[in-house]
């Protein structure tokens, strides 16, 4: 089955998460410096007199300390979220799971991302692969048509022959065409025989004329 919307709405999910990793991963070198450090302080104290130099430098702390804790969990729901869209194609169960843990924990800083993948989970959960109209092993669904160890194409419910399937169906098609034209042959001649004798018969009649 395909899961191409799954697919769009993790991997958009995903984009959108780097791109936050990145911004957060240059943002904390800034607060790091000193200059900019100082400059920020001066900027708070500006806006707050009652702000001190200690109180300024506490703030820029604790705000790099949030950045820290903020960038290691993005990169965390990153890399979950990145193995659940490689999941989706094979384990669809697995991925759906792996993409609402990741979008419920994403609702604390991102909640774009968090929709995108709570949708996206949930449908990996919620839809089921379409199943053949006619199933090999089902006695009580049986199509008639269908050859002893054929195989049902689950996209189009058409039928897949094995290549022994394939050379008896062209064994088959010689015999009947072959028959076939025998029959004609027969005809044919049986006609002319008929056509031969009446024009003998209108020959040796002497009131023909």
């Amino acid at each position: 089955m395909k899961r191409t919307i799954e697919r769009v709405l993790a991997w958009i999910g995903i984009v959108l998460q780097l791109i936050g990793v990145a911004l957060i991963a240059i943002l904390m070198p800034l607060l790091n410096n000193s200059e900019t450090k100082d400059a920020m302080i001066q900027q708070l104290m500006e806006d707050d007199s009652s702000l001190t130099q200690q109180d300024g430098t506490a703030m820029i702390g604790m705000l790099n300390g949030l950045l820290t804790v903020g960038l290691v969990l993005a990169i965390i729901l990153l890399i979950i979220a990145i193995i659940g869209a490689f999941l989706i194609g094979k384990k669809a169960k697995v991925a759906g799971i792996l993409l609402i843990i990741a979008g419920v924990i994403s609702f604390v800083g991102n909640w774009i991302n968090a929709v995108l993948w709570l949708i996206a989970g949930i449908m990996l959960l919620v839809r089921k692969p379409k199943e053949p109209i006619y199933a090999k092993d089902e006695d009580d669904d049986v199509n008639p048509y269908i050859k002893d160890g054929s195989q049902v194409n689950e996209h189009n419910n058409s039928f897949v022959l094995s290549e022994e399937q394939k050379k008896n169906e062209q064994e088959t098609i010689k015999d009947e065409y072959s028959a076939s034209n025998e029959n004609k042959s027969d005809q044919d001649l049986k006609d002319f025989e008929d056509v031969d004798e009446t024009s003998r018969k209108v020959k040796d009649d002497p009131y023909k004329y």
